[in-house]
């Protein structure tokens, strides 16, 4: 009874988890699309890849925590190791996602001392400007 419970309970966290990284890639390549389309359709856009960067960096941590909480229910070796291979998968992922906002964030940083997400605004009406 209580192993039931504890199954449907990490069904449900799983694929809530899931659902949740995937909203996260749509939202972010919506965000990304308008961004691109507002600036131009400019393939060389730094904004629009941090953008979409950012969104898989964020949901790939949701869809790594759904594929550990899936390792709970895993009762055979292979299905463990299909398991094991793509949390490996993801976890390479996120850090080279990590790498390359960190270098896109460099470059924004050289390019303009207001960094990547200038608007051009004066300073003082900027959000969060003092």
């Amino acid at each position: 009874m209580v192993e039931k419970i504890i199954e449907i309970l990490v069904q449900v966290t799983v694929y809530s988890m899931e659902l949740v990284g995937i909203l996260m890639i749509i939202f972010s390549g919506i965000k990304a699309l308008i961004i691109f389309i507002k600036d131009g359709l400019k393939f060389n856009n730094r904004l629009v890849s941090l953008t979409l960067a950012e969104g898989m960096n964020m949901s790939l941590g949701f869809l790594l925590a759904a594929e550990i909480t899936q390792s709970i229910m895993t009762k055979t070796i292979p299905n463990l190791i299909v398991l094991a291979g793509i949390a490996a998968l993801r976890i390479g992922l996120t850090f080279v996602l990590h790498w390359e906002i960190n270098e896109y964030e460099k470059i924004a940083d050289e390019s303009h001392p207001r960094g990547l997400h200038y608007e051009n605004k004066p300073l003082e009406k900027q959000k969060g400007a003092r």
